[in-house]
């Protein structure tokens, strides 16, 4: 993989390219098998600090309760560091297209994040495709996107009536 030679050890993440560079490293282009959320938090010149926490067994939908721990959690470690800041990348199975759950995670985390005063560098979308930056005011997968599986509807037969038999 190409992106770990980008990384330097103690050189700030000061671009979009940097981040996206790191997220890579983080996800090492696996296949994911579940749900799993990582972060780095990155002090005030943005320079990682020497811990990455994956988080396992993330439900689908956010948890109020988990979002807002990280949150406290991320405040307690960088409390002395202003400027601070937090790169997540949600890992899952599954498409590339960011789903509503997706994007219901990316603004809960943020939201946890803003109310202990930090802010969040960047959040990564990864899949076995890869990994991609979500966009904050991204509300739905490009025009191209594939459509996915038609819902099947079943169809309505009139219910049977029971019958006597004699």
């Amino acid at each position: 993989m190409t992106a770990s030679s980008e990384i330097i050890p103690d050189q700030p993440l000061v671009d979009d390219a940097a981040l996206l560079a790191f997220a890579n490293l983080l996800h090492g282009g696996i296949r994911p098998r579940r749900r799993t959320l990582w972060f780095a938090l990155l002090d005030g010149a943005r320079r990682p600090l020497p811990m990455v926490v994956p988080v396992d067994l993330v439900p689908d939908e956010p948890d109020a309760l988990l979002t807002s721990n990280l949150g406290r959690a991320w405040h307690e470690i960088l409390r002395g560091e202003p400027g601070a800041s937090v790169l997540l990348v949600l890992e899952r199975p599954g498409s590339p297209y960011a789903s509503p759950e997706d994007h219901a995670w990316h603004a809960a985390l943020r939201s946890a994040a803003a109310e202990h005063g930090l802010t969040v560098a960047a959040f990564f979308l990864a899949t076995a495709d890869g990994v991609a930056a979500l966009a904050p005011d991204a509300a739905s997968p490009p025009d191209d996107a594939p459509a996915g599986p038609e819902p099947r509807i079943r169809p309505r037969w009139p219910r049977a009536v029971p019958t006597r038999r004699r």
